[in-house]
Parts: structure tokens; sequence; C-alpha cells
């Protein structure tokens, strides 16, 4: 987990940054040349009217200046502080629910100035309610892992069992690998991982997706395990889980059933 105090994430992270407000800053200005030499043409040739003399192809993106600029150093923005909050793993401290806010928060642009300062109340805030987010994601994997309406008998709409059929989370895979996650689940995989992983007491999940994800999409016959799960891929994108740690289950059951995890 990130350390606020670890000076060389802190001086890594300072470097990205200044790099950043340097590349926008020459963003700005050759947009702005961009601008004065579109003009000059259009003055030159046509008195200042009509759409002739685009500076940048049609095809791509016609518009110049500071209007232009804004646009990209915005969109920029949001790929940088995108980058940030991955290397700073701070997905992997959050809930769904929470997650899917960053990223929307992202996405329309409302995180604030990528700053030092910035970055680090973030992780802060996040460090601090951790033990919120944990309760958050253990309610949102109980939820996940109890289908309502199942047909399958080893699910259970009450406490979770030894086993679980998910429905509609596996699809076909890419030249030797028969089966991948489905996109649209991959973050409850993400988080069935993070959350036994937090309960056994173990830091968040070190890769990307989490290991039971990982271990779906290299699998040669669909067929697996990792520490905590046994798994089998079907077809019809159902996932067959067997739970290898019941003290953990039990846990699950108990903290999602308003019990608190001990310390």
């Amino acid at each position: 987990m990130f350390n606020t105090t670890d000076i060389a994430i802190r001086d890594n992270l300072a470097a990205m940054i200044s790099t950043y407000n340097r590349a926008l800053a020459e963003i700005e200005d050759a947009y702005s040349i961009l601008e004065q030499a579109q003009n000059k043409l259009r003055k030159a040739f046509i008195d200042g009217k009509g759409y002739s003399f685009n500076v940048i192809d049609r095809n791509n993106y016609s518009d110049v200046g500071t209007a232009a600029s804004d646009k990209i150093k915005g969109q920029i923005q949001k790929s940088a502080w995108s980058h940030v909050i991955e290397r700073m793993s701070l997905r992997r401290m959050l809930s769904i629910k929470r997650r899917d806010e960053l990223d929307k928060q992202i996405d329309k642009g409302e995180l604030p100035e990528l700053t030092i300062e910035n970055v680090v109340a973030l992780f802060t805030t996040s460090a601090e309610n951790v033990n919120t987010y944990l309760t958050e994601a253990v309610h949102e994997v109980f939820e996940f892992l109890r289908p309502h309406g199942s047909k399958h008998k080893t699910n259970t709409e009450f406490e979770l069992g030894k086993k679980v059929v998910l429905t509609w989370m596996v699809q076909e895979g890419y030249g030797k690998k028969p089966f991948r996650v489905n996109y649209h689940r991959e973050k409850y995989l993400t988080a069935l991982d993070n959350v036994f992983a937090m309960i056994d007491g173990k830091p968040p999940i070190k890769t990307y997706h989490g290991e039971l994800y990982d271990s779906i999409c290299d699998t040669e016959d669909g067929i697996g395990k990792t520490q905590y799960f046994k798994f089998r891929c079907f077809k019809n994108g159902n996932l067959h889980l067997e739970f290898l740690r019941p003290d953990l289950v039990e846990r699950l059951n108990a903290v999602a059933g308003g019990n608190r995890l001990k310390k």
C-alpha cells in the first residue's frame, strides 16, 4: 500500500506531475501558434471569412486555439489521474461502488487539478476510510455470491455454502485460451479476490484484476485453482466456484450479517 511518507514514491510522483505541467503548457503554446498561423492564412487569402486553410486535418480535429487546447488538456488530465490512481493502487482499496464513483469523477473531469497535494489528499482520505470501504466490499461480494432467484441447487439466498454457481461470468477466449472473464463482470471477481485476501489478514490484491481473474484467463481447459477457490468454466457462461477456506466463508457470512471484523 502506498505510504504518503515514502520519499521515493513522492519524488517519482513529483517528476511525473512536473512533466505533466510542462507538457500542458507546451500544448497550450502549440495550439496558440497553430491558431495564429490559421488566422494569417485566412486573412491573406479570404479576408478572414470562411473555414478554409484549416491547419489541422478535418479528419482529426479542425479546431485550434484556447478552446481546442483546453479540450485536449482536459482529456490528458483524465488520463494522468487514471494512471496515477493505478500507480498508487488506490482502486484496490475501494469497494465496487466507490470505484465506480471514482471512475465517473475521472470521466466527467470532476477531479481537481493534478498536484502532489491533491493526490496525497485523495489517497489519505481513502486510507483513513479503508475499514468502511472493506465493510462495503464485503456486503457487495456477499450479495454477488447469493444470486436471487437462482435455479442452481448449490446457490442460496441466505448464508454462503461450500460452492456457488455464477451466471454470465465467462465467455469464449482467444487462441489456445478457451475462456475469458465477461467484461461487465470483471470488477466482481476482482472484489471477490480482494475481500478474501483482506479478511484473511493480507494486503489488497497485487495484480490489476486479481488471482482468480488471471487464472481463468490463463487456463487451457477452463479448470483451475487459486489459494482461495477452485473453479470450472462452462460454455454457457457459468462459473462454478468452490471455496477452499471455510473459515473465511464463515467470517464473510458473519460480517455481512452485521458483525464486525476482529482486528
